[in-house]
């Protein structure tokens, strides 16, 4: 599959097998992900990842990661499916992917987001699914959250993907080309 094909056919996979991804093509997608260009105020080690395996584990923390949105939630809009009884965090994937960076970077969003990127593109080139998920992260935003689940206390979670084999796949939406603002000489 090359590039601009995957582009194109990924799509957000809220359904999964239950069988396991291998341990080898996890590392393989993670590899892929450092590839994505990072700045030097970042240095040598832009990203940490943090992998969590197990349908069983992931689903306990995402009743987690609801609970804790349910009672920690902002005000405002954004948090209804806190309240929803059939809403999964983590769709029944059988692998969590979560990037973070040193929370004192600047660049440490941006940073995670393009490896965020190449993840979820090898992932498909490598017919896995995957889904970028928001709504762990205000769990993930806890210290004891992050001491349980080993992230240093330096670092802040920045993206967070279900991972594994796609049991279904949403049909391709259309999307047209978008404003795009032309500054010319001539």
């Amino acid at each position: 599959m090359d590039a601009i094909e995957a582009l194109h056919e990924r799509r957000s996979i809220r359904d999964y097998q239950p069988r396991p991804v291998e341990r080898a093509l996890v590392e393989a997608v993670i590899l892929d992900a450092v590839q994505a260009p990072s700045t030097p105020v970042s240095g040598a080690e832009p990203w940490t990842f943090l992998v969590i395996e197990g349908a069983e584990r992931i689903a306990g923390y995402g009743a987690r990661a609801k609970a804790f949105a349910a009672a920690n939630r902002p005000s405002g809009p954004g948090y209804d499916w806190a309240e929803r009884p059939d809403f999964s965090v983590f769709f029944n994937a059988p692998t969590v992917v979560v990037i973070a960076a040193r929370a004192d970077n600047s660049q440490a969003a941006a940073e995670c987001c393009r490896a965020g990127q190449n993840l979820m593109i090898s992932a498909h080139a490598r017919g896995l699914g995957t889904c970028w998920v928001g709504s762990p992260m205000l769990w993930l935003g806890d210290a004891a959250t992050r001491a349980e689940l080993g992230l240093p206390e330096t670092h802040r979670a920045f993206a967070v993907f279900t991972l594994g084999h796609p049991a279904s796949v949403p049909a391709k939406a259309s999307r047209a080309a978008p404003p795009v603002i032309w500054r010319a000489d001539g």
